[in-house]
């Protein structure tokens, strides 16, 4: 537990002055596994208002998923626009996320189909990717999940209720930033039918004998390809048949 503080009081000390850690310098307190890096992220929470959304994501259709929990102060609506001066880069993704209009707790099942029936609204997200680590993304992966999986914030856009019969896995979407267009066109979801990581969250929450609020923001990783926005700047998201996230960099 002491290695998980260290990391966690380094983690929000760059955080709060917009600094960099080395990687190198962090070896006492790397994290020996998955569940360790899962402890730092809790305690970065406990310290920045609690959690208010979760990312979680899969490199393939058949890949384990990964989540981190997102800190309320860096969960928006599209409104509150973005300060560079917040982070140290600005990593811009378009994603779908989901919620669910009750508490998830032992009441509701663990099969995935029942979870995903029970989901209740989605939205159009952009997230900002941000690392609290130089020499990133070459830095150790248990050291990202220990930094919430490289979540900068989280920016939402227009939320509808669910409807089941959208297509997750290749909606047609387009992405950009101020004059430079990041994507536009069929876009195929790493994790194939992103659903399936809310699924995974649900039975993961659960075993843990932990809930998920109502109205958490689930979101499932990027549709399109990464980009840094360098300048100031309006990001624009569209998905067809779907809706739209519209936000300043300023």
């Amino acid at each position: 537990m002491a290695n998980a503080q260290e990391l966690a009081a380094r983690l929000l000390q760059a955080r709060r002055e917009h600094t960099l850690l080395d990687p190198g310098s962090l070896t006492a307190c790397m994290p020996a596994n998955a569940d360790e890096a899962y402890v730092v992220q809790q305690l970065v929470l406990d310290q920045m208002g609690g959690c208010a959304g979760y990312k979680v994501g899969a490199g393939s259709p058949t890949a384990a998923p990964q989540c981190a929990s997102l800190p309320a102060t860096r969960v928006f609506g599209a409104t509150t626009g973005i300060r560079r001066g917040d982070y140290a880069r600005i990593g811009l993704e378009l994603e779908i996320a989901f919620s669910f209009a009750d508490d998830v707790d032992h009441r509701l099942s663990e099969q995935a189909d029942e979870v995903i029936d029970a989901i209740d609204t989605m939205s159009v997200v952009a997230e900002i990717v941000d690392s609290r680590y130089e020499g990133w993304p070459n830095v150790d992966p248990l050291l990202q999940l220990a930094d919430a999986q490289n979540n900068g914030a989280l920016v939402i856009g227009d939320t509808l209720p669910y409807d089941r019969a959208f297509d997750f896995s290749a909606p047609r979407v387009s992405f950009s930033c101020g004059n430079h267009e990041i994507f536009q066109g069929v876009a195929r979801h790493p994790a194939g039918d992103p659903r399936r990581l809310i699924a995974w969250l649900v039975a993961r929450t659960l075993e843990t004998g932990h809930s998920i609020p109502a109205r958490t923001v689930l979101t499932t990783g990027s549709y399109t390809p990464f980009y840094i926005a360098t300048e100031p700047g309006v990001v624009r998201g569209v998905i067809e048949g779907f809706g739209k996230i519209e936000f300043e960099i300023r």
